[in-house]
Formats: structure tokens, C-alpha cells, sequence
């Protein structure tokens, strides 16, 4: 079989944007390896990868290996780390979270949501205890399978855990 000619078209207008694309990824995965405590970013995760280097320097903490349930340590707080990126549906809602309880959870959950073009938009930092108590933790399922939990950011409520920027 043959790729139909306008597939074959726009493949090879798309293939210099995509080769810059994927140099600036390289790129940046470099800079922000710097700054990983020796973890190996992997994948093509931008908004993973920069949560993690950005919450652990805005905390002043130091990365963890991928082993632990939270991405790094900061003074006596576990913080695991969420990010999105953009106002579109869905970006309140955290990614998979796989446990929330136990000796070894995180203490604390940082949440960061960046603009369109990656700059920190707003920061949260949420007690583990407080969205215990609320019963934020919602159970994830796919096709009625568990696949860990969520949560979901309400900015209008979520006010007093909003450490950047801070409101006037």
C-alpha cells in the first residue's frame, strides 16, 4: 500500500519543523539535566520535566530516584510534583497519583500550571493531610479498572495553598 499523495505532502512539510522540533527538545532536556540531582529525565515530557527541576528549585530541594512515590525532597516535606499546561478542559486535574497512603507518600503536593509557551503561570502547594481531610483524592478508573487517583485543583477555593503568584 501506498500513502495517499496528500498524506505524503504534508509529511514532507511537516519534516523541517519536526527536525527543529525535536533538536529543541534534545536541547532542552540537556539544560534541565543539569539540574536533576543525577535522575535521568526520560521521555518527551516538557511539562513533567519542568515541574519537576522548577518545583524542586522553588522549594530548594534536591530530585529523588524514580522508586519513590514523590519527586523530591525539600526541607522535611516529600513533594510530589503535577503540572499542565494551558487553560484548556482538563488542566486542573492532576495526573495519576498511585498511592496516598502509607509510610513512604509524599507530604506534600505541588501543583504547576504553565501558559502555552512553558512559562509558570500559577503554583499550589497542598498539604497531603489537608486534600486527605478534604477528600479530594478522587479513585481513577479505566474501564472499571483502578488506576490510582487524582485531583482536581479548584483556583477560586484553592486560594490559601496558591504560593505563585502570590494575590495581593
Amino acid at each position: 500500500m501506498e500513502l495517499p499523495q496528500n498524506l505524503r505532502l504534508l509529511i514532507a512539510s511537516l519534516e523541517t519543523d519536526f527536525e527543529r522540533s525535536v533538536d529543541a527538545i534534545r536541547r532542552i532536556r540537556q539544560k534541565l539535566q543539569e539540574h536533576a540531582d543525577g535522575k535521568q529525565l526520560k521521555g518527551d515530557e516538557i511539562t513533567g520535566w519542568l515541574g519537576e527541576i522548577y518545583g524542586k528549585m522553588i522549594l530548594n530541594g534536591t530530585i529523588v530516584p524514580d522508586e519513590y512515590d514523590y519527586d523530591f525532597k525539600a526541607q522535611d516535606m516529600r513533594v510530589s510534583v503535577k503540572a499542565r499546561k494551558g487553560v484548556t478542559r482538563g488542566w486542573e486535574i492532576t495526573s495519576i497519583i498511585p498511592r496516598i497512603e502509607g509510610d513512604e507518600c509524599p507530604t506534600h503536593l505541588m501543583f504547576i500550571q504553565f501558559t502555552g509557551s512553558y512559562s509558570i503561570s500559577r503554583v499550589w502547594l497542598f498539604p497531603w493531610k489537608d486534600l486527605h481531610d478534604q477528600e479530594r483524592f478522587k479513585e481513577k478508573r479505566v474501564r472499571g479498572e483502578h488506576r490510582g487517583y487524582y485531583v482536581r485543583i479548584k483556583p477560586l477555593l484553592d486560594k490559601d495553598y496558591l504560593i505563585y503568584p502570590q494575590e495581593r
